[in-house]
């Protein structure tokens, strides 16, 4: 089943709104990305080591596999709690992440990433093997832990749901390569919102700065000068008089900033 069958990228958007509004989890996904995220960062080693994961040099890729499976022991926390019915996690490789009881057309998948955009694995552009890769999705964006301080606590960036098909996902051409990334334009019409971090153009530091779409370290260093040598952003169209920053790049990030 494909949902977009025929549809131009506009009426896509207006379907993935439609199919996120109609998941019966959709309620709760803010709540319990956050929560989970928060459980990691507070999550305590050993008396031994005696270290909260935040101050740890954790690889982003251990966090983010971390960061699925919390996520879904939540789902787990919530239906347990009555909170949510119907629903559990995925069990063995043939299931999917989290199991709609009643009805599977709303189970799904979770990815995560503390890059931009998210991946799966090569496998998830073969549909033929494994798991049933059309259907629902809950993608996770999230800060790298070891690049931040005690005033800067990481964050999850960015929660968006939606739908994709297994043909949707692109495998390395490599015989050797293990990725797979979404082809164009799926992320931008099949995926909506959920959960976005705001991020204050005055105070925020380069590192975070650089979680904006379209902004590298050059351009977040031009922002911060911006602010040292004319003053605070009076305005989110200030923006517009740095460096490197147009008007193509402000529509990528705009609905992301505030002042």
């Amino acid at each position: 089943m494909n949902p977009y069958d025929g549809m131009s990228d506009e009426e896509k958007l207006i379907k993935t709104e439609e199919l996120v509004e109609n998941h019966k989890l959709s309620p709760y996904i803010e709540r319990i990305c956050r929560n989970a995220w928060h459980s990691i960062l507070n999550g305590k080693f050993n008396k031994e080591l005696n270290k909260t994961i935040r101050y740890m040099r954790i690889s982003p890729q251990a966090i983010g596999a971390l960061l699925h499976d919390i996520v879904s022991e939540y789902v787990s926390k919530y239906i347990e709690n009555g909170e949510i019915k119907g629903f559990r996690r995925g069990d063995g490789k043939e299931e999917k992440d989290i199991v709609c009881e009643y009805d599977d057309y709303f189970s799904f998948e979770i990815k995560t990433s503390s890059q931009r955009k998210v991946y799966g694995n090569r496998s998830f552009s073969k549909s033929e093997k494994g798991k049933e890769k059309s259907g629902y999705y809950l993608t996770i964006n999230f800060e790298k832990i070891s690049k931040r301080d005690d005033m800067n606590s990481p964050e999850i960036l960015l929660v968006r749901m939606g739908w994709k098909n297994h043909d949707d996902w692109e495998g390395q051409e490599k015989e050797s390569g293990q990725q797979a990334k979404l082809k164009e334009g799926v992320w931008e019409t099949q995926l909506i919102d959920v959960y976005r971090l705001k991020i204050n153009i005055n105070t925020a530091d380069a590192e975070r700065l650089q979680a904006l779409y379209g902004i590298g370290t050059s351009t977040a260093q031009n922002i911060i000068n911006y602010r040292e040598n004319v003053g605070r952003f009076e305005k989110v169209d200030d923006i517009l008089n740095v460096e490197r920053v147009n008007s193509k790049t402000m529509n990528a990030f705009d609905y992301s900033i505030i002042i």
